[in-house]
């Protein structure tokens, strides 16, 4: 499930923003996809976030969320970034601690996008169908998802068990295409009270808040800050 960040997104329209990372001795990465799925209106879907929900907190964030690793790519990181088994949040999640100098190390292994996950569909099925119920498995056959590019942003976590750190995220961008029927439920269901999936504009997205107020996690700028690549980090 995504987490939200409670900064100002990272970003410079005309080329890749560096991040100041490289002096931090320790920082929290997370490394996560996420896809755009838009209604006829052009407006993109968006989750209640589950875990500022469990606070009482009702904030949207974009439908996806942590990128795994296999066994091999795990190993790899820790001898390309001197870490252990105990950096690790969560098994083969790709949310983890380091220190800040080797940003730019796994920046490279992570473009690379060998051994680890490549595309969304595990998540988009967790979030979509195992955790909000809001579809059923056979609504999501022949899910489509294209990478759009990647993003990035430097924040102060609130997720829990972990609130108040520095986290540098690196985001893969994915546009998604669901079958006709499946969209059309999906916006039915969002104009439903206390909906847990919104669609929402452009407008709204920068505005972080809806025309109703409701708020919209900075993360989710990430839907229209895209670059081709990420930059170096400094």
């Amino acid at each position: 499930m995504s987490e939200l960040q409670e900064v100002s997104f990272v970003h410079e329209p005309e080329k890749p923003k560096s991040l100041e990372v490289l002096n931090i001795p320790e920082v929290r990465v997370s490394s996560a996809s996420f896809v755009r799925i838009k209604d006829p209106e052009g407006r993109q879907a968006l989750l209640v976030n589950k875990n500022r929900a469990k606070k009482g907190v009702i904030v949207l964030t974009p439908i996806g969320g942590a990128i795994e690793a296999n066994s091999t790519g795990i190993e790899d990181l820790k001898r390309l970034l001197g870490i252990d088994e105990s950096a690790f949040e969560k098994g083969n999640d790709l949310r983890f601690k380091m220190n800040g100098e080797k940003a730019n190390e796994y920046r490279s292994w992570f473009l690379g996008g060998e051994h680890r996950e490549s595309e969304p569909s595990r998540e988009v099925y967790e979030e979509l169908v195992d955790e909000s119920g809001l579809l059923n498995s056979e609504e999501l056959e022949g899910l489509q998802c294209s990478r759009a590019g990647y993003a990035t942003e430097l924040a102060q976590t609130t997720r829990i068990g972990q609130e108040g750190q520095v986290t540098l995220r690196l985001l893969e961008v994915f546009d998604a295409e669901l079958k006709p029927d499946t969209l059309k439920k999906l916006v039915e269901l969002s104009q439903g009270q206390n909906a847990l999936v919104r669609f929402v504009t452009d407008e709204e997205i920068r505005n972080g808040k809806t025309e109703d107020r409701t708020e919209i996690g900075t993360v989710t700028q990430s839907l229209l800050n895209i670059q081709d690549t990420i930059a170096e980090f400094v």
